[in-house]
């Protein structure tokens, strides 16, 4: 009998510890716990061994005091090797145990960042608060003439992470002081008679959302992302807004980006992207876009009659000979005495039709190469980009080129940073005019956190030939408004936080 009670106090112990598969005071059962191993099967867990005991006595004797019972009788004890033994198996399933309840981390780590189980989500602020002024030497253009004044050109509120699958994402919201649809009026000098965002001008682009995308990411040579996404494209157009050197993008770089259609600061579009890194040491990296051609246009495409049904195609390939450094500008990441180098090739091209009835918007070609070099303090970024418009509607072939060349200069133990670069564009023809435009720039920059916490200060002078007007950006800041054959400033002083 005394046998039977302690086997019925065991059960009953183990029973209570253990959680109830359905409990009653729940909506809905906990999920079914389920037990990975590297076997095909989950080992079942070790019988207790049995203890010595005594022979049975004839006769019934009096139980011996508690204190002097072996450990293998104590129902208690036998209850503690029975629950350690139940946590052991379960030990290595904890995150299946409980899916729905895991416990997570919180933290900051360049965003702040949330994490639980196989999920990431980073929040990350940038804001740009920024003085600039637009001054002419010759004679300034009316109404307005000189420029100036206080803007926020970003505010971006960005989400990334993963998801489980090897998935990721991201989705990028700006609410900042951008141009906006009224910049584009008609202006003394300017090339178009509306929105400069391409060769087939939609809307102004000027949207909340600049990027949205969901990504599969099995292994590192092949990634598959589809949504919003920014476009191969020369180097500078690839390196984030908070990642350069000087306030905002070149001239020549301005000029590449807005003969595509999506640009506003960078070019975007609809479509899916493959992209990857390969190589030994990952020193190879490639990107081949499909898009629809038509910019971040906010109507989809199948609803919208102005669109061609003909996909844009863009690609880029890079090879670091030395360290790879990534797209961003300036020596922050170097190594001393350890160089850096990496060049690369792209590609753009649209044939822009439109259906119903069939019309002819052009065919149009862009494909450059580029060079990011950097030893200790020094880093250079430098760009050569050709453009080819075929069979435009404003008339005939129009081709061009772009350049950047930059130079950057940290100076040993200290925050300081020095830069200048020279860039512009000779246009022969077509529908931007024709003419050459340059850009001298010197910048100053101090880091008092990185590219996270930054004052930046520039200023270029700007000159034009006789038939070669600026062409305008709201985020650089370039006004488009220069006479021909006239020369200009552009001060810019900004303050950048990254959280």
């Amino acid at each position: 009998m005394r046998a039977l009670a302690g086997l019925i106090l065991i059960v009953s112990s183990v029973l209570g510890t253990a959680r109830p598969l359905h409990a009653d005071d729940a909506p809905l059962p906990p999920p079914t716990v389920i037990k990975r191993s590297s076997s095909s099967s989950a080992p079942p867990p070790q019988p207790i061994a049995p203890q010595p005991t005594a022979p049975r006595p004839l006769a019934p004797q009096p139980a011996p005091p508690v204190h002097d019972r072996p450990a293998g009788d104590d129902p208690g004890s036998s209850r503690r090797e029975i629950q350690q033994r139940i946590d052991a198996y379960l030990a290595d399933d904890q995150p299946l145990f409980a899916p729905t309840g895991m416990p997570g981390l919180v933290g900051y780590d360049q965003g702040f960042r949330f994490r639980t189980g196989g999920f990431r989500l980073a929040i990350n602020l940038l804001l740009q608060a920024r003085y600039e002024a637009f001054l002419f030497d010759g004679q300034a253009p009316a109404p307005g003439g000189d420029l100036s004044g206080f803007s926020l050109p970003r505010a971006v509120l960005s989400l990334s992470g993963t998801a489980e699958c090897a998935m990721r994402y991201r989705i990028d919201l700006d609410f900042g002081h951008h141009g906006g649809p009224e910049a584009f009026a008609q202006l003394p000098g300017q090339p178009f008679p509306g929105p400069n965002l391409g060769p087939r001008a939609q809307t102004a682009s000027f949207d909340v959302l600049r990027e949205a995308w969901v990504q599969w990411s099995p292994v590192n040579v092949i990634n598959v992302r589809a949504g919003l996404l920014r476009t191969p494209n020369t180097r500078q157009l690839l390196v984030r807004p908070e990642h350069t050197q000087f306030v905002d993008v070149a001239l020549g770089s301005a000029w590449t980006g807005s003969s595509m259609p999506g640009y506003t600061d960078r070019n975007r579009d609809y479509g899916l992207m493959v992209h990857g890194t390969y190589g030994p040491v990952e020193q190879f990296s490639y990107m081949l876009a499909v898009t629809n051609g038509d910019g971040g246009d906010d109507v989809r495409g199948v609803l919208d009659q102005r669109a061609s049904d003909n996909p844009a195609i863009s690609a880029r390939a890079n090879y670091a000979f030395f360290d790879a450094i990534g797209y961003q500008e300036g020596a922050l990441r170097q190594c001393v005495g350890k160089p850096y180098g990496e060049v690369g090739l792209w590609a753009y091209y649209y044939d822009d039709r439109l259906d119903g009835p069939h019309t002819n918007e052009g065919d149009y070609l862009r494909y450059g190469i580029d060079l990011a070099l950097g030893y200790g303090p020094l880093s250079l970024t430098a760009a050569y980009t050709l453009l080819h418009d075929d069979s435009v509607p404003t008339g005939g072939v129009g081709d061009s080129t772009a350049w950047l060349a930059q130079l950057g200069y940290h100076v040993t133990g200290t925050a300081f940073e020095l830069a200048t670069r020279w860039s512009g564009y000779d246009a022969d023809g077509g529908p931007g005019g024709g003419g050459v435009a340059q850009e001298f720039g010197l910048g100053l920059n101090y880091y008092l956190n990185g590219h996270g916490n930054k004052l930046q200060l520039d200023a270029s002078y700007i000159t034009t030939d006789a038939g070669a007007p600026v062409i305008l950006d709201p985020y650089a800041g370039y006004s488009g408004r220069i006479v021909p054959g006239e020369d200009a400033w552009l001060l810019r002083l900004q303050w950048q936080l990254g959280l």
